[in-house]
């Protein structure tokens, strides 16, 4: 990149790429040949994540723009960003499953994930999270319980004054 506009015009949309993300994941992309990387973009793609080899100065800025100021010092070597925008934990599943493929050459160097920072390894154990569709499901499973759980209270103590209603009506008649 030689120009000054072409530098400003990438900062900026990494920029607005990283406000928007729920998942930025910063690998390293040493060693990995250009097969292997466009398997793995269309992996990514087919989960809604976008993957892109990044210049490290023009990445530091827009992470610092972005207000995302804590990845700056993962960004050393040739490195590789996977951008998240809808499922966060997204990425974590299909690099930890290529990095199986490619011998650990695909290392995760740092990940961000809605507003908090995960070295390589806990990000590993991002990819064991279920999605969150499974997660709200799960949470909605929790507070219907005790909801019915009183809709069957009230109705046994509802079946049970009906119960005597009907006793105390069958002896006074």
């Amino acid at each position: 990149m030689s120009t000054r506009t072409e530098r400003t015009s990438v900062i900026s949309v990494l920029e607005q790429e990283f406000k928007s993300a729920q998942g930025i994941y910063v690998t390293d992309n040493h060693k990995v040949n250009v097969e292997a990387v466009t398997r793995l973009r269309s992996e990514l793609r087919k989960s809604g994540v976008r993957y892109i080899v990044v210049k490290n100065t023009l990445a530091k800025e827009a992470c610092k723009r972005a207000g995302i100021a804590n990845l700056d010092s993962f960004f050393k070597g040739p490195t590789a960003v996977a951008i998240a925008q809808s499922e966060g934990t997204a990425p974590a599943k299909v690099l930890r499953s290529f990095r199986k493929d490619l011998k650990d050459l695909l290392e995760v160097k740092a990940a961000y994930v809605d507003g908090s920072l995960f070295t390589g390894a806990e990000a590993d154990r991002l990819a064991d999270l279920p999605s969150r569709e499974v997660l709200l499901s799960q949470l909605l499973g929790v507070l219907q319980a005790p909801v019915a759980n009183m809709a069957g209270a009230l109705n046994g103590i509802l079946s049970k004054f009906v119960g005597t209603l009907e006793a105390v009506k069958e002896k006074k008649g």
